[in-house]
């Protein structure tokens, strides 16, 4: 036997126990009762397994003594780390950690304390599988005995079931955690260094996107205890809405100061915590102000946190010279647990290793998955994935220690076992587990049967067959283990349990007393706060500008005020031409021309855009990555008529350096003016816009989503050439992509607006009904597309259309992190989520487009997302690229096929704003769209610290900084080539929004572009409409209220030459985003040489009209209200 050899098997790898934060945590805490302490309903595995006297084995004793020589173990991971274990009692900075972390001060709703799910009673958990932080039947009452109250509980996912996403993980020791903190590591340390609790090093977290967190803080349990105040379901309740993560903490802050909230806390409440806090720091004269900050606070929390240093266990007794410290079957134990499988143990010590029992390190091990899961609405939890976007990391989770395991069940990363003996037996065999497992959950004590999971075995299974657990997998028994293997391990793992931890009368001493209440609102267990906390209705006086506090005080309904009387069509087609522009001059070759001369409008005799794209220095807020990535990615174009003729205009968002810029098309290729056209000034703070008919009124409005400012402003047109507002949207979080459709069939078209960035969905609704043109109406729940069936919290490019043909609006929504979704359209305005992860596989969907390139009669759906050429991603993006999704749907089934491959369209860099055109006319669909990361200006540097994200941002992202743009040409057999440089699209960009549009009506598809950076980019089309390029634009104009047709489909036919003969083109008449930006109304065909084509028109209410050898190199007007002579309805 070669003890070195120790260290090659791992079993015992995730689902028994980790850390600190309801939520996201590992084994739960078994209601430790001894000398007489509070009990649980399920008690802790406390029996003596052994079934053989204590007798001494002389063999197993040297066995294991070898072992722990040969591996260094002391049986004190504390020391080496430089902490040891402190009462409250022992130190002011403690006492004031202990008073908050049982505080109710810091929930929203004063309903819940860290301590809630994190109690020295049950393990330093909650002894539930799952736990319940705001919305309790009671707020004093923890543990077993804590129930949900469900007619409060306002998570969209609500299931009557717990409100935590994860088991609650023990705070037990936690100072000892050097990596990461949460099972799914998601707050970890990114340097490579390992330094004891990550102090002095650089931290990243779920806020601070792709760099260390800024905070002014020290170590990853100081960073990580701000976490859970700001969770919904956790302590922050749905309040508060308007208040970023940032702010809503300075809110608790000023509570505690007796600044916010009165009524909140006692009389005396604000004096008592300012005592407390000066003589925490040693501050005895300083203001609230000054030393009651959320530093301090986070300081206090973590310091008491690191004082519960639980360790002095029969094991560490064993270690350190006691052979009789421990039983002959927990030798045993020992013995499996260490020996490798080679010969004949387990081999769990190799990554439940050293003192600490745990190398820190992430696996899939398939344990069962059940409750409301974790950042999809799929409700899977996919572990450290979220935080990676790694593959091998895809439902992985950190291997917990095994300290005090005994005493913090239930087990797993949701608390599917309520017994150590259960956990070992399925984590030996997943595989047979799995086929095991009672999902009905009738043998859990929370549970009892009563709730379960429909979905719960279908998710495990995902689990199990994921290629991560093939990684895992060799390293586990992957057999059956005896009852005798069971218990001796079970006997081993009691071993590890600390003295103190077991005796209520000593843990006692890290709860406080109803007298140390500072202001009404400790954590006393079943005896304070009250069941019912007074909170006044409105805490504050409310802010006009914002959305309300409270969702309930969100308005269902927001009137459209819109005064200009109807037309009796669009303005423009007075003034169109069937005939292309005899102004346009092309080369006829397939290129672009750039037009960033001055006479062209848009640049400066330097080459300077006359109107440049930028933010504000505050916008940017560079100290932050909570508020740089959405600015970064903020800016958009879209192509319109605004001034009544019949050339295409550009809405640009331009940031508060230029506001909101609006250009008019001179004519022919003459360029732009910019004009003024808004009756008041909105500001800059736009992330782009999009246009739609809301009303009937042949007048479209125009929408521009909201970045950081709290609404979203809708203007309408009137007869003297300019737009005025008629309603704010009130919203909570930032706005990206914008799309319309009659999902309901009233002809009203309704809106769906994506948001970026986490927040209160429950006062940033995505979906709103269209009630005739005179109310929008939130209607996220009812459609089914609430945070419970989409996950609302990276949308950036939906797109309607009816995708499976069965007469029904469906919503393909490209979103980031994983989470793009296919909503199925089930009628009256409602959807289901039918996405298949198989599938559906875009790691980071951005932009977005429809459109048939196959040319087989249905919509197809490109996504752009972020390439790596070298295949491993610098942060926390994926590295796949682009995604093209095949429609085969059929009889009615919605069917799509992943064929990126074969479509050769991945490669794409940082994909953003995307559009399907036929550049070359062919009649072929080609995509074309931006990409790059994106620059942090200097102007808006002010600090050492901006300077710092700066420099880190361009080191991680100096791949994609001022990238070409992407063309990918139609091959016509189902394959694209990448031919921008070709094309002369050789401007670099970080380009964002993007509009696909005629402007010089010759017939060929220009391009306009946000770049990020600078400003508008435009690139002029010279395939032109000769002999070989011929092409159809087809204008669609519907009868009131659905004036712009939507959901019209055009398909032509005619024979376009060349090697490919007869084809049929589909257009459908839609109204989607590209990502901040938007296409014009017009549908342009590719028609190579094709003289004459037929039309087929089938319009929203199912009347087609048959329009038969219609000359080519036409723009088409055709209206459905007066059929021409030249066609004919269809039987």
């Amino acid at each position: 036997m070669t003890v070195k050899s120790i260290a090659v098997q791992c079993w015992l790898l995730t689902a028994i126990l980790a850390l600190c934060a309801c939520g996201g945590g590992g084994g739960g805490g078994g209601g430790v009762s001894e000398t007489g302490g509070p009990g649980s309903p399920s008690q802790p595995d406390t029996s003596n397994p052994d079934p053989d006297p204590q007798e001494p084995d002389i063999t197993l004793d040297e066995w294991l003594r070898a072992v722990i020589v040969e591996q260094g173990l002391t049986g004190n991971p504390a020391t080496p780390r430089r902490q040891q274990q402190r009462t409250p009692d022992q130190d002011p900075a403690i006492k004031l950690g202990q008073l908050l972390f049982f505080s109710h001060s810091l929930s929203g709703d004063l309903t819940a304390s860290c301590a809630t799910c994190h109690h020295p009673d049950f393990g330093g958990s909650d002894a539930l599988s799952l736990g319940i932080g705001v919305a309790p039947q009671d707020a004093a009452k923890i543990g077993p005995e804590r129930r949900l109250d469900s007619t409060k509980d306002l998570d969209p996912a609500a299931d009557g079931g717990p409100n935590m996403h994860r088991n609650s993980q023990t705070i037990f020791n936690s100072a000892l955690f050097d990596r990461s903190m949460t099972f799914d590591g998601r707050v970890f340390v990114l340097d490579e260094e390992t330094i004891p609790g990550g102090k002095g090093q650089a931290i990243r977290t779920p806020e601070s996107g792709n760099v260390s967190d800024a905070s002014d803080v020290d170590g990853l349990l100081e960073v990580f205890v701000k976490f859970p105040l700001t969770n919904h379901n956790e302590m922050r309740a749905y309040l508060f809405s308007a208040e970023s993560q940032e702010e809503y903490r300075e809110h608790l802050v000023q509570r505690l100061r007796g600044e916010r909230d009165e009524g909140m806390l006692s009389p005396e409440g604000a004096a008592n915590w300012l005592s407390l806090f000066r003589q925490a720091f040693n501050q005895p004269d300083a203001s609230a102000e000054e030393v009651i900050t959320l530093a301090n606070v986070q300081r206090a929390l973590a310091t008491y946190i690191e004082s519960m240093i639980f360790i002095e266990s029969p094991w560490k007794r064993f270690v350190q010279g006691n052979d009789s410290a421990i039983s002959l079957s927990a030798k045993r134990g020992a013995r499996l647990f260490y020996e490798t499988r080679e010969e004949g143990g387990l081999g769990c010590g190799a990554c439940h290793s050293g003192d600490f029992f745990t190398n820190e390190a992430f696996y899939n091990v398939a344990f069962p998955q059940i409750g409301r899961g974790f950042m999809r609405a799929e409700k899977d939890d996919i572990g450290r994935w979220a935080s990676t976007r790694r593959e091998a990391d895809k439902y992985a989770f950190r291997v917990p220690s095994l300290l005090n395991i005994a005493l913090t069940m239930p087990y797993g990363h949701a608390g599917t076992f309520d017994s150590l003996q259960d956990t070992i037996r399925y984590h030996a065999n997943p595989r047979q587990g799995v086929a095991d497992y009672d999902f009905s959950l009738a043998n859990l004590a929370q549970y009892q049967g009563e709730l379960s999971y429909s979905y719960a075995q279908d998710h495990t299974l995902k689990a199990l067959n994921a290629s991560s657990f093939l990684d895992a997998e060799p390293l586990l028994p992957g057999r059956d283990l005896t009852d005798r293997e069971i218990a001796d391990l079970t006997s081993f793992m009691r071993t590890l349990t600390d003295d103190c931890a077991r005796n209520h009368l000593c843990r006692n001493q890290w709860t406080p007393a109803l007298d140390e209440d500072p202001d009404g609102n400790l954590l006393v267990r079943g005896i304070n706060p009250v069941a019912e906390p007074v909170v006044p209705d409105v805490p504050d006086e409310p802010d006009s500008e914002s959305p309300p506090d409270q969702p309930g005080d969100y308005a269902k309904t927001l009137a459209l005020n819109i005064t200009s009387p109807p037309r009796a069509t669009f303005a423009e087609l007075e003034h169109c031409s069937q005939e292309p522009s005899s102004l346009a001059i092309n080369t006829g070759l397939n290129n672009f021309v750039s037009r960033h001369m001055m006479l062209f409008g848009l640049y400066d005799f330097l080459g300077n855009p006359n109107h440049p794209h930028g933010f504000s220095s505050e916008t940017w807020n560079v100290s932050s990555a909570f508020s740089i990535e959405p600015t970064m990615i903020a800016g958009g174009v879209s192509a319109a008529y605004l001034d009544d003729d019949c050339w295409l205009d550009l809405a640009y968002a331009g940031g508060e350096t230029s506001g909101l810029v609006f250009y008019r098309n001179r004519g022919g290729q003459l360029g732009f003016d910019a004009m003024p056209l808004l009756e008041d000034e909105p500001g800059g703070r736009f992330t782009g816009s999009a246009f739609v008919d809301l009303n009937g009124d042949y007048r479209r409005e125009m929408l521009f989503g909201n970045l950081k400012d709290k609404k979203l402003p809708i203007y309408s047109s009137n007869d003297s050439g300019t737009y005025y507002r008629i309603a704010d949207i009130s919203l909570s979080r930032h706005t990206y992509g914008m799309s319309f459709a009659d999902t309901n069939h009233d002809g009203y078209p309704e809106i769906f607006l994506s948001h970026w960035f986490p927040g209160n969905v429950l006062t940033a609704p995505v979906f709103w009904k269209n009630n005739g043109g005179v109310e929008l109406e939130h209607f996220d729940i009812e459609s089914g597309l609430s945070d419970d069936n989409l996950s609302q919290n990276w949308n950036f490019s939906p797109q309607f259309a009816d995708i499976n043909a069965d007469g029904e609006q469906d919503l393909l929504l490209a979103s980031d992190f994983g989470t793009s979704v296919v909503m199925e359209g089930q009628g009256a305005g409602t959807f289901s989520n039918i996405t298949d992860r198989e599938i559906i596989t875009d790691e980071n969907g951005m932009g977005a487009a429809l459109g048939d390139y196959d040319n087989d009669g249905d919509l197809d759906w490109f996504v752009t997302s972020i390439f790596d050429p070298n295949g491993e991603a610098e942060a926390n993006w994926g590295v796949t690229g682009n995604r093209l999704y095949r429609n085969n749907s059929s009889n009615g089934e919605l069917l799509l096929e992943n064929v990126t491959g074969q479509a050769g369209i991945a490669d794409g860099n940082w994909g953003w704003g995307a559009c399907f055109a036929d550049f070359n006319n062919d009649g072929f669909l080609d995509i074309f769209h931006v990409n790059g990361f994106g620059n942090i200006p200097d102007n808006v540097i002010n600090s050492e610290k901006g300077q710092e994200m700066k420099a880190h941002y361009a080191g991680i992202a100096e791949e994609y900084f001022s990238s070409l743009p992407r063309l990918f040409i139609n091959q016509g057999n189902g394959s694209f080539e990448e031919q921008a440089l070709q094309w002369g699209l050789v401007l670099p960009s970080d380009g964002r929004g993007i509009s696909c549009l005629d402007y010089d009506r010759d017939g060929d598809m220009d391009v306009t572009l946000l770049d990020h950076s600078r400003g508008l980019q435009f690139f002029s089309n010279q395939t032109g409409n000769d002999v070989g390029s011929h092409f159809l634009s087809v204008r669609l104009v519907g009868a009131p209220p659905n004036t712009e047709a939507l959901g019209a489909k055009v398909q032509v036919t005619a024979d376009v030459g060349v090697s490919f003969g007869v084809q049929t083109q589909t257009r459908f008449a839609m109204a989607n985003t590209n990502f901040n930006g938007q296409n014009p109304p017009d549908l342009h065909f590719g028609m190579g040489e094709a003289d004459v084509a037929d039309i087929t028109v089938t319009w929203p209410d199912g009347v087609s009209w048959q329009c038969e050898a219609m000359d080519t190199n036409r723009f088409i007007i055709l209206d459905q209200r007066s059929l021409p002579a030249s066609c004919s309805i269809s039987p």
